[in-house]
């Protein structure tokens, strides 16, 4: 420390001022990159976390007022899948399923005045997790009964639904028949109608126990 203060002593005033100058520079660096920028970038990330904090206790306060809406949503789709499962092909195994929708589109064609030709099971597909049962009718009859027929597959209490529809008209002598009424003019005749041929597939997701 004395040599310091005999060095100081030994310089000109002008050397004084210099080197306390560059002594103050020193010292304001030090103190800037070394206690005032640290300190600014501790509050900056003290800020800025509980800036955070504050976010995520408004949201978890968000989700608590929002939690019984939410209980209550599910539950209102539990309730929709419940009602919305009761109308699956019922059957514990796939072939009871299979043949419980038989019975079912045999129970339609005669409501509907169709005649059954045949009647194919299908192999089932895959819908998700579930399974769908799949059944091929040929049915015979007017377009009128096709139709209502359709109309009860589609809005039977049964989910189901039609995966192809093949109609085909009744093959007639176009060139008998123009003949016939040439012949007949003066009595015409009326020919009732030949019914349709229908090939139909129908399907029907059958519940998750009874899938393999």
């Amino acid at each position: 420390m004395r040599r310091v203060i005999q060095l100081w002593q030994r310089l000109s005033p002008r050397e004084r001022l210099l080197a306390g100058a560059a002594g103050a520079f020193v010292l304001l660096v030090a103190l800037r990159f070394g206690i005032v920028e640290p300190f600014f970038d501790y509050r900056d990330g003290l800020t800025q976390r509980i800036q955070r904090e504050a976010q995520r206790v408004q949201h978890m306060h968000e989700r608590r007022e929002s939690g019984p809406q939410v209980a209550s949503r599910v539950q209102q789709l539990r309730d929709s899948f419940s009602t919305l499962e009761g109308r699956f092909v019922p059957g514990d195994t796939p072939a009871l399923a299979a043949a419980r929708l038989q019975e079912r589109l045999q129970s339609l064609v005669g409501q509907s005045g169709l005649k059954l030709v045949t009647m194919q099971v299908m192999k089932e597909e895959s819908v998700g997790e579930f399974q769908k049962a799949l059944v091929q009718v040929t049915l015979s009859g007017e377009l009128s009964a096709v139709a209502s027929f359709l109309a009860k597959v589609e809005y039977s209490d049964w989910l189901l639904s039609v995966s192809t529809l093949e109609i085909r008209s009744p093959r007639g002598g176009r060139r008998r028949l123009a003949r016939r009424m040439r012949a007949r003019k003066s009595q015409p005749a009326q020919t009732p109608p030949r019914p349709l041929t229908v090939t139909v597939k129908v399907g029907g997701i059958m519940k998750k126990g009874t899938a393999s």
